[in-house]
């Protein structure tokens, strides 16, 4: 089957947090040594972004305050998640001045594809061509710099921005299907591919494939055996296909799962630990209840304090349910079954195997206790969404141990 070539453009800001602070200061983001952090919360907080400076000597951008350089005078600069989304609104404005709503794909605050396949006749000029014009113009607008990747699909336009954009001159680098063999298939690890976790690096690795050549020279039908329908996008991947369109709902991908991780500001020991549980179950239960989904697999992973290190990761299977109670019951019995007893740091809690919620359920005639659950369940979301959410909140959230109340006015996980 010959597959449709098409002309994408994978736009990334650099650094966009840094940069938008450094643009604000009337500095250089290549010449700034500035980070981004509230360090208020003290050094084990999370930094969220280095400027484009710093990365160059090597500063990780998700590292803590506290792993942070000493030798020189950093520019710290606390995080505005409100003004971040205001200039991420203007640069959305400037895709549109070159594409259609249907042909665009905001990825994330900093990230988005733009079809340029509908237009090739119109500009007048080839893909390059018109990145640099997209370039030019989002630094025009903002004074953001940006990398552009330029592929045949969204895949390979990602992929060249992730791996060739950052040794290109212009920041402007391309992956066609005629360069995947030459371009993707040395790549090793393999986590370090769009798509491939840890977790599946390590079984392919058992399998004896080490470089995503080695991915596309394996028997497909083995790679579906081990690993379903996975196995065969990891083997189309690594040939450099991806049939998705955006105008035709490539951004509209399923729901996998719902969840959301804590880092805490302090050490937290049961039954403490217990509040932030039905606080997340909560959270999981209302995105499943909006998405009109049901899960049948809860996960909780737990990393203890930095003074005694490790943690577990464990899951397991329930009856389908989106029920706030029945997600917290199971991660309560994962953390009896699993904890050693020492001081949590961070949580995680995911909720995964989701089907489509049914119209109508079957009720016992003798138990009316779910029924309540989903009535009392549905007022709060409603009262939630027209009041804000702290107008409708569990007694627990108020407690000490409780972070549900303070997360409810933040953005992105600040102040804005």
């Amino acid at each position: 089957m010959k597959e449709e070539r098409r002309d994408i453009l994978c736009v990334d800001l650099k650094s966009f947090y840094a940069s938008v602070e450094c643009v604000e200061r009337g500095l250089d983001p290549f010449k700034t040594p500035l980070v981004v952090a509230d360090t208020s919360r003290g050094g084990g907080s999370i930094v969220l972004a280095v400027s484009p400076y710093l990365k160059k000597r090597g500063v990780p951008s998700r590292c803590r305050v506290f792993e942070l350089p000493k030798d020189g005078d950093l520019v710290i600069a606390k995080p505005r998640m409100r003004r971040y989304l205001e200039v991420s609104r203007d640069v959305v404005a400037v895709y549109l001045s070159f594409v259609a709503p249907e042909d665009l794909h905001v990825y994330s605050i900093d990230e988005a594809f733009l079809d340029l396949t509908p237009y090739r006749n119109y500009y007048d000029m080839d893909a390059r061509a018109l990145a640099a014009r997209v370039k030019e113009s989002i630094l025009k607008k903002t004074e953001i710099p940006s990398s552009i990747g330029i592929g045949d699909n969204l895949l390979q336009s990602k992929l060249a921005l992730d791996l060739k954009s950052k040794q290109s001159q212009t920041g402007i680098a391309a992956m066609r299907y005629e360069t995947i063999e030459k371009d993707l298939w040395p790549l090793r690890p393999l986590s370090g591919m769009w798509g491939i976790g840890r977790r599946m690096e390590r079984r392919l690795n058992a399998l004896g494939m080490f470089t995503v050549g080695d991915i596309a020279r394996f028997d497909v039908e083995k790679l579906h055996a081990h690993f379903g329908i996975i196995g065969s996008e990891l083997y189309h991947h690594a040939h450099g296909i991806d049939r998705a369109v955006i105008s035709k709902g490539a951004s509209r991908m399923p729901l996998k799962s719902v969840g959301l991780g804590q880092t805490l500001f302090e050490d937290y020991t049961a039954p403490a630990v217990f509040t932030l549980f039905l606080e997340m179950a909560d959270d999981a239960a209302e995105r499943l209840r909006f998405a009109r989904k049901e899960a049948s697999t809860v996960h909780l992973a737990i990393s203890y304090s930095k003074a005694f290190g490790g943690g577990f990761s464990r899951q397991m299977r329930i009856d389908p349910t989106d029920s706030p109670e029945e997600i917290f019951s199971a991660l309560m019995q994962l953390f009896r079954t699993h904890d050693e007893g020492l001081p949590v740091r961070r949580v995680t809690v995911r909720a995964s195997g989701l089907s489509d919620k049914k119209p109508f359920e079957q009720l016992s005639l003798f138990t009316r206790e779910k029924d309540r659950e989903t009535r009392l369940m549905r007022a709060m979301d409603y009262v939630r969404e027209k009041y804000g959410k702290r107008s409708a909140m569990r007694l627990s959230s108020y407690f000490d141990s409780g972070t549900a109340y303070d997360r409810a006015t933040l953005i992105g996980g600040h102040h804005g």
